[in-house]
């Protein structure tokens, strides 16, 4: 099964949206061929939850974190998919030193590397991102936990330490605009 939260479809396009582009979650394994998948204000497809299925000949592009996201232990066939034109602003959150909570908030869960500090942990489900694990929880026991959703609890504030890596009103224009390049196309 096929999940999607895009907020604008037409005959010509599969999703034109400013949330989440496609979802494919819980085991499912649909077939999603011949899409175009554009302009989602997170990712515009993510695979989660031991889902799988075939992604072919998709053209995915313009999606603000970025286009294919693939979470631990996922395993779907990709054939042939255009990716490109992707703003990459997870990636140029973290190489400008920034806590992932500064994009997402607690209103989306960006897919990236799952930390957990051990030191600071006040729930068993606690996340931390690579920017606080670096500088927020430096010296402290942390373990790597996997690639997934989540959006950073440290940054969010609800962990022993205070986060150093978040800014009240992160500039997303000046992350966007990073040195980073999204213009690289890649088949995947």
């Amino acid at each position: 099964m096929t999940f999607c939260f895009c907020t604008k479809f037409n005959s010509d396009h599969f999703c034109v949206c400013d949330s989440q582009g496609v979802l494919i979650n819980s085991g499912s394994k649909p077939t999603l061929r011949g899409n175009r998948i554009y302009s989602c204000g997170t990712f515009g497809l993510e695979v989660i939850n031991e889902a799988g299925g075939l992604i072919e000949n998709n053209t995915v592009f313009d999606n603000q974190y970025d286009g294919i996201a693939l979470a631990t232990g996922v395993h779907p066939q990709l054939r042939d998919n255009k990716v490109f034109n992707n703003h990459n602003l997870l990636e140029k959150t973290l190489a400008a030193g920034l806590c992932l909570f500064s994009v997402s908030g607690d209103r989306s869960f960006p897919m990236h590397d799952y930390y957990r500090c051990l030191t600071c942990l006040t729930s068993e489900n606690n996340a931390v991102c690579y920017s606080c694990i670096r500088t927020c929880h430096e010296g402290h026991n942390t373990e790597f936990v996997r690639h997934d959703r989540f959006y950073c609890d440290c940054g969010a504030g609800l962990l022993k330490s205070s986060c150093q890596m978040t800014t009240p009103a992160c500039d997303h224009q000046e992350v966007t605009n990073s040195s980073l390049s999204d213009e690289t196309e890649e088949e995947l």
